[in-house]
């Protein structure tokens, strides 16, 4: 029997082994819901690991993802490094905090784009070490990534990729927008088989185009749906004619742009072959600081014992969520990179050297030790800038909140600059 698509958080079961009924919170899902059936969530991972040592590292991968946020436990090193190879994008959607002035101040004047050799050596460390998973994208669009190798060639996305797979890394991974990802460009991802890629899809037709209509297309007559439904349905072709299950495909959109027909945008993500839908809470990332209302107290956040990022600036953070590279958390500099003054988010310069690291060095680093107790204490809004204003640790409402009267249905942006909660 033909299973109807649901929506759920993944690995429900491993967040409810690892659950502690008392004391500080520790969730491990939080926005971002599966929007299909069960089998297919199956599917799409066993496709990522075809073979049973694949699967099985990937098995046990996910359930240290879990231990270690339950437990408070940071094990030996990473389970996952975000090497972001650009911090820029040719869109600026209404609901990203790319586009609000706080971001903008604190990467004024930054490298935008990690060079090679320091994405190498990234690569090269994490494989020594045993890092699991490795994302190359966050802030920017990682399909405009070019660089030049040591004999002055240049290199793209899928030469990251292809490099992460040659060292063995287990899960490599991107999240794009996908309407810079022509034919050419498709061959070369799927024949350096990452193991999924993430089209960041929200809602379809006017609906999409109202978001994701490139900054410069604005106003004019471009069809941005268009061109991305092309070249998702040309890359999976690709992808099934070399008979390849690698990489999967994943869709994500923000819940308002879908409200009004989620089987629609499901039904049309799945014609054109998606392997797998999920959607999210829209999160307020605008300008200014929660409210104290809004701050989960109790809560305390999962990265610090799981991941890092390096951003293309050079600059390692304890986790994604520092997308504005504030000053409490950041962790110092990946070893290679020219030391640099940091900006706060009114624009104005950071004090201070930072220090050069590996990310062995850093993950015991008594800065990052100290984010880690902080926030087993359940003393984290200690941590400002930084911890305190994450969006993370507020309270969220479900997949279906829709912010009315500060959403605009028919703009899909917010209808003002500054934070409400």
């Amino acid at each position: 029997m033909k299973q109807s698509p649901e929506i759920f958080f993944k690995e429900e079961q491993l967040e409810e082994i690892y659950l502690k009924k008392d004391g500080i919170k520790v969730p491990t899902n939080q926005t971002q819901y599966t929007f299909d059936t069960k089998d297919n969530l199956d599917l799409f991972i066993k496709n990522q690991f075809p073979t049973d040592k694949e699967y099985s590292d990937y098995k046990e991968y996910r359930r240290l993802w879990h231990y270690r946020a339950k437990n408070f436990d940071p094990g030996e090193f990473p389970l996952a490094v975000c090497a972001e190879l650009v911090s820029t994008c040719n869109l600026s959607c209404g609901m990203c905090y790319t586009i609000t002035d706080e971001f903008k101040n604190t990467v004024l004047g930054a490298q935008r784009m990690l060079p090679w050799n320091i994405v190498k050596n990234i690569i090269d460390e994490c494989a020594e070490m045993g890092v699991y998973s490795m994302l190359f994208s966050w802030r920017g669009e990682p399909t405009l990534y070019k660089s030049k190798d040591e004999n002055g060639k240049t290199v793209n996305i899928a030469d990251v990729f292809r490099y992460a797979r040659k060292k063995g890394i287990l899960e490599i991974t991107a999240i794009t927008h996908g309407q810079e990802i022509n034919e050419k460009l498709a061959k070369d991802i799927i024949d350096a088989e990452p193991s999924w890629l993430s089209f960041s899809f929200d809602g379809i037709k006017e609906k999409y185009n109202a978001i994701r209509t490139p900054t410069k297309w604005k106003g004019k007559n471009y069809d941005a749906f268009g061109v991305v439904t092309k070249n998702i349905k040309k890359f999976i072709e690709i992808r099934n004619e070399q008979k390849k299950t690698r990489p999967q495909v994943r869709s994500n959109t923000i819940f308002p742009p879908i409200a009004h027909n989620p089987q629609e945008y499901y039904d049309t993500l799945k014609k054109l072959g998606v392997d797998m839908v999920t959607v999210n809470e829209l999160l307020d990332l605008r300008d200014g600081k929660p409210k104290d209302e809004m701050i989960n107290m109790d809560w305390a956040c999962q990265y610090p014992f799981q991941r890092l990022s390096v951003s293309a600036n050079g600059v390692i953070l304890p986790c994604t969520g520092a997308h504005k590279e504030e000053e409490g958390l950041v962790l110092g500099l990946y070893e290679g990179t020219p030391q640099k003054k940091l900006r706060h988010v009114d624009g104005s310069f950071q004090e201070g050297n930072l220090d050069h690291h590996t990310i062995k060095s850093v993950w015991r680093s008594e800065k990052l030790e100290r984010i880690r107790y902080l926030h087993k204490n359940g003393r984290r809004c200690e941590i400002q800038p930084g911890c305190r204003n994450c969006s993370h640790g507020v309270k969220k409402f479900g997949h279906q909140r829709l912010h009315e009267k500060r959403w605009s249905e028919k703009e899909q942006a917010w209808t003002s600059k500054q934070r409400h909660g």
